[in-house]
This record gives C-alpha cells, structure tokens and sequence, in this order.
C-alpha cells in the first residue's frame, strides 16, 4: 500500500468527509432548536458526540502518519508536509479547515439559540414563581394560595 492509502492523506480524506456529516449534524441541530423538537436534539447530540469522537481520532492518527512520514506533528508539519502534495491534497486541507470553519459559527449560532430558549424557560418560571410578587408556584411544585382579607378564629 501507498503513503496516500495509510499517510496523513487518507486521515484527511476521512476527516473531510466527516467535517462534512457534523456540518450537516449542526444545520440540523439548529432546524430542531428552532422548531424546540426536545426529541429531535437528543438524537442530534448523540450522533454530533459520535462524529465529534471520530474526527478527533481522525486527527490524532494524521498527526501520527504525518509524524511517521518524517514530519513534526505540528501545524508547521502539516503545512511543509502539503507543501510536498499534488494540489487534489491541498483542496482537501483547505475544504477540511473551510469547513472547521463553517462548523464553528454554526455551532455559535446554535449555542445563542440555546441560551434563547434557556432564557425563555426561566422567565417562565419567574412568572410562576411571582416575579417579584407572590408566587403562584413555590420550589416545591405546590401552589401557593393567599387569600386577601382578615384571618379569623372561630371558637
């Protein structure tokens, strides 16, 4: 077998195709955070868990190919290791950190949507807990009921 079938190459074309299927993963995630389908997410940060594993593995075994090729597994590494590439090898590095790049604003995205829901659901809470009046609901899940007016004895 060829350096392109087990070097740094053949790590990069996995990871290209994986940063594809969390790009993919994310645009969904944000499709469910914005219909608030709770099910839907589960499924998603499992799966985006999973692809997150792979492509760190991914990662660490073109930084060990790239080592055993005869570079430091370094950025530096990396970038003298495409220097020595056919232009196919370059696109795809370049694809891979396009779509890094891609993957992290949609992630941001995401994370805002989280915190807008997260914020949504306190002050629903804050409501039903009184915002600042009585409570309607107190910690313990119990209704709180005030009645107005005097409070008698009969005896």
């Amino acid at each position: 077998m060829t350096e392109a079938q087990h070097g740094p190459a053949a790590s990069l074309a996995q990871e290209l195709e994986s940063a594809r299927e969390l790009l993919e993963c994310l645009q969904q995630e944000q499709a469910h955070l914005i219909r608030a389908d709770i099910d839907a997410l589960a499924n998603c940060a499992e799966r985006k868990t999973g692809l997150v594993g792979r492509m760190n593995g991914l990662a660490a075994a073109r930084l060990q190919s790239l080592a055993d090729a005869g570079h430091p597994a370094t950025e530096a590494g990396m970038l003298a290791w495409l220097a020595q590439q056919q232009d196919a090898v370059r696109g795809d590095w370049h694809a891979l950190l396009a779509l890094a790049a891609s993957g992290k604003e949609l992630n941001r995205t995401n994370g805002l949507l989280i915190h807008q829901h997260i914020n949504r659901n306190q002050g629903g809470l804050q409501a039903l807990r009184g915002g600042g009046q009585t409570a309607v609901y107190g910690r313990d899940g119990q209704q709180n009921v005030r009645t107005a007016g005097r409070s008698f004895v009969a005896g």
